[in-house]
This record gives C-alpha cells, structure tokens and sequence, in this order.
C-alpha cells in the first residue's frame, strides 16, 4: 500500500467508584477510543481493509474487547506472599 502518513491515537478512559477506606473502591474502564489518521491516494476499500486488519491485531483493543484471564503475583522481603485461600 502507499500510505503517506498514518497516526494512530488511543485514548482509554477509567472511573473509580466505592471508597478506599471502606474496602468497596473499584476500578473500571469506560472503554477504548481509537483515532486513526490516514494520508494516501489508496482506494477507500483498501484503507479500510488495512484499519480491520490493524483492529484484529491491536493488542490493546482486543484485550479490552475480549476476556483475558488476569493473574496477580506478589513477592514480600523477596518471598511469595501466599493468597489469602492459602
């Protein structure tokens, strides 16, 4: 493809709800704003197929819009902290 410029902008926005002091306060996301601006003579179809290609390999777009597992690790003084189930 001949592509002159291409720039690429995301923006993910997060809310804080609960309290800290009570042990209720919970992250979360309001989800992910992606801009893309494109400088080329390409075919509108050819440009568009390059923004779903970029959108299906997007590792910040598909892990907001797929569920990943999330794992936590904690080491304390250089030792595993064990999960309170343990």
């Amino acid at each position: 493809m001949n592509i002159k410029s291409i720039r690429l902008e995301q923006v993910m926005r997060f809310s804080m709800k609960g309290s800290f002091l009570k042990g209720t306060a919970k992250g979360d996301s309001l989800g992910l704003e992606t801009h893309v601006h494109v400088e080329s003579d390409e075919p509108v179809e050819r440009v568009r197929e390059l923004i779903r290609i970029g959108e299906q390999t997007c590792f910040s777009l598909q892990t907001v819009v797929n569920s990943v597992p999330a794992e936590t690790h904690v080491t304390l003084n250089g030792e595993a902290l064990p999960t309170q189930d343990q």
